[in-house]
């Protein structure tokens, strides 16, 4: 099995008690049936207060918060659990937060969620990061319903938008639009099921000529201005965890600058952050062939963060990455929410039209 990820998944490690927004506060984490077991067979104190804090309904249990919070932390902030069995004795989801894993046939993609403050920090940096891979050792499971041609062919295409969101003789908008007249583009192909013709679109990407006379052909429809205020109503709809993000998101639609352009002192900040949601959400157009709706949701984040962080005045990097985590933890980490985007963007409710009037505001 070949493992793929970002290259600086190897230097991640648990903040822990001094994480400024630990992941054991807001969450009600779901505890899976092996889990349970051991839990409800514990004994001892720590038995008796897993089982105190345990909450059961309709075949699912998890831990009930306290004040939005884990009651098993204890006042340091640290996990009670970890400190008493070790990591292995946390559940699941506990032991594996923040990574995301999908697997594609032989090959496993791991992602660290931005809605972890520690992850962010590795992110968001001006370096552009790189994607690694090697070989885990694990056997491939031999059943396998993906489409290869597909698979590749997608494969090959995210490769060639990565590539183009991180050439930096272009303005970041510039890229980003680019990014989505292919995607429309390689979507026609997709429908057609014109692999080749759409593997080729993607190496053309590559070519300076061919961006630019493309970048002139879009250039009417960017002139376009848009309105931050269809995606601030998608926004202020979802399922909210906090307190924080609708005050933060009320700041962004009563300001006047919530569609300021990229800010330069963080573009290759926002570099990072496009590749990060391209990586986590372009190869899933593999189960469905849907591709453009994943990468219009990838532009729906990345706007959306640039226009709190404007109406909010970002100054430091610290600010900017507190406020990535906030808006991941809310809107990635809700099944409801990413159904919700899911509608929106099936039904063409807010159209790559509309998201390209907002890359240049």
């Amino acid at each position: 099995m070949k493992l793929v990820c970002f290259d600086f998944c190897d230097r991640f490690r648990c903040l822990a008690g001094s994480c400024p927004d630990t992941c054991c506060q807001g969450w009600e984490i779901v505890i899976d049936p092996e889990t349970l077991a051991r839990y409800r067979a514990l004994p001892g104190e720590l038995g008796e207060r897993l089982r105190a804090a345990i909450h059961t309904e309709n075949g699912e249990s998890w831990f009930a918060l306290e004040d939005g919070r884990c009651p098993l932390l204890n006042p340091e902030g640290l996990c009670g659990v970890q400190l008493a069995l070790g990591e292995e004795g946390l559940c699941g989801t506990c032991r594996e937060h923040p990574r995301f894993i999908e697997e594609y046939g032989q090959t496993k993609e791991l992602t660290l969620s931005v809605s972890c403050p520690a992850a962010a920090r590795l992110l968001l940096r001006k370096e552009p990061v790189r994607l690694v891979s090697r070989e885990t050792g694990e056997p491939a499971d031999n059943f396998c319903t993906l489409d290869p041609s597909l698979y590749f062919t997608l494969l090959h295409a995210r490769a060639a938008a990565i590539s183009l969101v991180q050439d930096r003789s272009l303005p970041l908008a510039d890229r980003l639009a680019l990014l989505l007249w292919g995607s429309v583009r390689l979507q026609h192909q997709l429908d057609e099921s014109r692999y080749d013709r759409a593997a080729l679109l993607a190496k053309r990407l590559d070519d300076p000529g061919f961006r630019a006379r493309q970048l002139a052909r879009i250039a009417r429809d960017r002139l376009r201005q848009g309105s931050f205020f269809p995606c601030w109503m998608l926004l202020n709809n979802m399922e909210h965890l906090t307190e924080r993000f609708p005050a933060l998101l009320d700041r962004a639609v009563f300001s006047a600058a919530s569609c300021a352009p990229f800010d330069e002192r963080f573009s290759c900040q926002m570099e990072n952050l496009a590749v990060y949601f391209l990586f986590r959400y372009f190869l899933k157009a593999v189960n469905d062939g849907r591709l453009l709706e994943r990468v219009e949701s990838c532009l729906f984040h990345l706007l959306c963060i640039r226009s709190l962080c404007t109406a909010c005045k970002m100054e430091t990097e610290e600010e900017l990455q507190a406020l990535v985590s906030l808006y991941s933890k809310e809107v990635e980490h809700s099944d409801e929410n990413l159904l919700l985007l899911e509608r929106v963007f099936s039904r063409g409710t807010l159209s790559w039209r509309y998201l390209l009037s907002l890359i240049d505001p």
